[in-house]
Formats: C-alpha cells, structure tokens, sequence
C-alpha cells in the first residue's frame, strides 16, 4: 500500500464540523472546530467576533502533532538506542532527556532522561479523542490527558515518579546522519 502524504491524512481525518464535507483544511482554535475552505468563507465569519478567532491550517496542526521540529523529539527509535544516546550525552548533567516514538507500539512515545547517570523511561501513550490526538502518560492514566506532546512533557517535568523527582535540563541534541 502506497504511503499517503501527510496533508492528503489530515485533510481526510476530520470533517467539516458545519456541513460535514470531508475535505477539511482549516481549524478554527477559538470555536475549537475544523472547517472546509467554503464554510471557512462564507459561514464561519457570520459568528459573532469571529475576525478576531485564530484560524490554523490543518498541515500545520498536522506536523505540530508529531513534534519533528521539537529539539527533544527523536522520532522513531529503539530503547536500545536511546540509551546509547542519552548516556553518549552524560556529560550533560542529570535531567538530560529525549522524547522518541516506540519502535514497538504505534502511538506510543517514550521520555527518556537521565539520573545520576542511567537512562529513565516514562510512557505517554497517544489517543484519538473525537477526532483530536490527546496524550497521557502511563504513570497516571486517563485521569491527566493533554492536547500535545509539549503540554505532556512540561507537566512530566514537575513530577516525582517512583519517588525520583524529573526536572528535565537540556535535550539531547539530535545526531546528523
């Protein structure tokens, strides 16, 4: 099977939530719905206030949900290899981290940091809500659910976890192949 370009999925994953075309280009943060390009026109500014909503194309809310540009985000990675990383990295102090998508589980990523020289490890799992990707770490379930990786990985970093305290320093820089 052919792999579809991202712009073709993310147009295709949401409908227009006000006439439900199937080509969605647009979201509406503000409303907190997708939009296609005719109602994005011609119904979306009869609400009121509506030229002051921030309207973010879905390519871009599609690459902000994988994190690519993020200085942490490793992409997909082997926990083998993300020990080898974090531990070339030591000289960079306790709380050094990485976030990697699972090579074994789709939707899974994983934080890895280090403390007092050893690789730590903390799941956050990804989910679709209605249409929207969530995240959550496994540490606390469904209880604390977040709209974006970031958001995750700020809230991890004011955790104790197992009774070690993550205060995340500096990313692991990303190795140029």
């Amino acid at each position: 099977m052919a792999a579809q370009s991202s712009d073709n999925v993310a147009q295709s994953a949401f409908v227009c939530q006000l006439c439900d075309l199937k080509k969605v280009e647009s979201k509406c943060e503000d409303c907190d719905i997708f939009l296609c390009s005719p109602c994005k026109v011609k119904i979306h500014p009869r609400i009121k206030s509506s030229e002051k909503h921030r309207i973010r194309s879905v390519k871009d809310i599609w690459k902000s949900q994988y994190h690519d540009n993020e200085p942490w985000y490793h992409g997909k990675m082997k926990r083998e290899e993300a020990e080898t990383l974090l531990q070339k990295h030591n000289n960079m102090g306790n709380g050094t981290f990485l976030v990697r998508e699972s090579d074994l589980k789709s939707g899974r990523f994983v934080l890895g940091f280090l403390v007092d020289g050893e690789p730590k490890h903390i799941q956050i799992n990804k989910m679709d809500d209605l249409g929207k990707f969530k995240y959550y770490s496994t540490i606390t379930g469904r209880e604390t659910i977040f709209d974006n990786l970031n958001e995750a990985v700020r809230w991890l970093n004011t955790q104790t976890i197992h009774g070690i305290p993550i205060k995340l320093t500096k990313p692991v820089p990303k190795e140029i192949s």
